[in-house]
């Protein structure tokens, strides 16, 4: 069988929303919280990405311009808190909706979501990680044998 480079497209696949249940930190139950998500090689986080290293790469070349002998050290130093935010914004772009907050969704709510409740945002990038949840066309396919890996 032979398979189109379109079967293999795992970045595609990332883009079709995964919605799963939030589950309690204490009893691992449900908690009726259900989150939709996509996976970390959806075009939109990878966008996010790109844009965001960057702009910090222009912002650092910049820096080493303007203070070319580096004697102001405080020129080339990321703030840890724009660290934080990045990771914050890069797990919440992953949330495309939700059922069970009063709140309604949008990017900026998903922000303060993942900002508030780091256990949240643990199981976010756990699913958006998880390629299981993606299937590409090629992992579909019924008529697969072999669980080896070629070679």
């Amino acid at each position: 069988m032979d398979y189109s480079l379109d079967d293999l497209d795992q970045a595609k696949a990332c883009e079709v929303q995964y919605e799963f249940e939030v589950k309690d930190d204490v009893t691992a139950k449900g908690t009726g919280l259900f989150l939709s998500v996509i996976g970390e090689h959806a075009q939109v986080v990878q966008e996010f990405t790109k844009k965001e290293l960057n702009e910090r790469r222009v912002a650092e070349v910049m820096a080493k311009k303007r203070d070319p002998r580096g004697k102001n050290p405080e020129s080339e130093v990321v703030p840890i808190e724009q660290d934080i935010d990045f990771s914050t914004e890069l797990v919440a772009i992953r949330i495309t909706g939700w059922r069970g907050i009063k709140e309604e969704f949008s990017h900026k709510n998903a922000i303060r979501l993942c900002t508030i409740n780091p256990s949240i945002k643990e199981q976010v990038l756990a699913v958006s990680q998880d390629l299981k949840k993606y299937p590409t066309r090629f992992s579909k396919k019924p008529d697969s044998t072999s669980d080896s890996l070629p070679g």
